[in-house]
């Protein structure tokens, strides 16, 4: 079974935030506004096409904008090799922190 990593799981859950605006620079923006981080272009653009490259997402491109000099902006979506991957991500992470919540938070 593969699972995501720590940072493919906060890409894939902010595109899935963010719906029809996940773009590049809508993605670094929500994950640093969302984290104790600051992201670069560099760093989301290579975790994006390393997940599209795993078919975990899809990028479609926008209309052109004069904002962008005619260029389309490329927005991304998550797949269903995606969405059954976080999926399993996350019931993995609920089976390793099944019982140890009042041990980590003192409750």
């Amino acid at each position: 079974m593969d699972y995501l990593t720590r940072k493919d799981e906060l890409m894939i859950l902010s595109i899935l935030k963010l719906g029809d605006e996940a773009s590049l620079n809508m993605i670094r923006d929500h994950l640093n506004t969302n984290t104790d981080r600051k992201w670069s272009i560099g760093n989301v653009f290579v975790s994006l096409e390393r997940l599209e490259n795993l078919g975990y997402i899809h990028p479609q491109l926008g209309e052109p904008t004069g904002k962008r000099g005619g260029k389309a902006v490329k927005y991304y979506h998550v797949s269903k090799a995606g969405m059954h991957v976080l999926k399993e991500t996350r019931k993995m992470q609920d089976g390793l922190w099944e019982g140890l919540y009042d041990v980590v938070f003192g409750r």
